[in-house]
């Protein structure tokens, strides 16, 4: 199993099965069934396994184990089903309707199971990676900043703009984004996450490479101002107030992905979840990649 989704399952049960001792049975029975490496395999075929391999009896309790493990994970997400129109008797539980169910109807564990993996796991993989990128991000280090954008903006003679006090960044006022990391030669991912003043994610969007700021995201100078000459925006302007999140990687050669191909249809890329997998994957099988995060307020 690949380890992102074998830290999801790790991080579903913990939150299904709190505290420091947990059913063993449950447990084993949520990973086993769970598994998307297994969910082409009867259930009882998979009680037999870990009866085998854990020498204690799954075979003759297993669909309570199963529904016992429904009960819980409808239990702990309960707001976030139902938000997504997953019911009660949809997962088995609560009063029953007693319709005759066709041979086609999905049983509650593949409900749950779908759940699971094609709405949830999403969300939690943006998430996940991004913390783990931001923990492992370089720090003290001066590589984003925003700037008033010059009245005369040329790619000969250029003036780079002094950089904006980075606490407080306005609203509706049209900036540039400065990026320092002297690494000519190199590509630049550079991905923006917008928070309302809440917290909440409100955007998600891919700075560079994209038609609407930098159709190039390799690095040709020291110091670089976004949006680039032949880009689709002249400046970068925030029309409320909260928090603006980057996060910048740095690598050596560019990847194979065809989303980072800038495409005049979709100029700014909403980024998911699937999107920074892709990237992870990728980054993992090179050695030589750097990481950098800043915030910003607006205000």
């Amino acid at each position: 199993m690949p380890f992102l989704e074998r830290e999801y399952l790790e991080y579903i049960s913990e939150q299904i099965f709190p505290g420091n001792v947990r059913p063993e049975l449950q447990y084993w029975t949520f990973i086993e069934r769970f598994n998307p490496n297994n969910y082409s395999i009867k259930s009882i075929e998979i009680a037999e396994g870990l009866t085998q391999m854990q020498g204690k009896d799954y075979a003759s309790g297993i669909n309570q184990h199963i529904k016992e493990v429904i009960k819980k994970i409808y239990r702990r997400f309960r707001d976030e089903l139902a938000q997504d129109g997953i019911t009660e008797q949809q997962l088995g539980l609560g009063n029953q309707d007693p319709g005759r169910k066709t041979s086609d109807t999905k049983s509650p564990w593949q409900i749950a199971y779908e759940w699971l993996w094609d709405i949830k796991y999403p969300r939690w993989l943006q998430d996940y990676i991004w913390d783990n990128w931001k923990q492992r991000a370089e720090t003290n280090v001066e590589w984003i900043q925003f700037c008033d954008r010059p009245s005369e903006y040329s790619s000969r003679g250029m003036k780079i703009p002094q950089a904006l006090p980075k606490e407080i960044i306005p609203i509706n006022t049209p900036l540039s984004l400065k990026i320092n990391l002297d690494s000519p030669g190199s590509y630049l991912l550079l991905f923006n996450r917008g928070l309302d003043a809440q917290g909440n994610t409100a955007t998600k969007y891919l700075v560079t490479p994209s038609q609407a700021f930098a159709p190039s995201y390799q690095l040709v100078e020291k110091s670089v101002l976004i949006p680039l000459q032949d880009a689709m925006c002249d400046d970068i302007q925030f029309d409320t107030v909260g928090t603006e999140e980057y996060i910048g990687i740095v690598i050596n050669k560019a990847l194979n992905l065809p989303w980072l191909n800038p495409d005049p249809e979709n100029p700014a890329l909403e980024w998911q979840g699937k999107h920074l997998e892709q990237v992870w994957e990728q980054l993992h099988a090179q050695d030589n990649w750097r990481v950098f995060y800043q915030d910003f307020i607006i205000a």
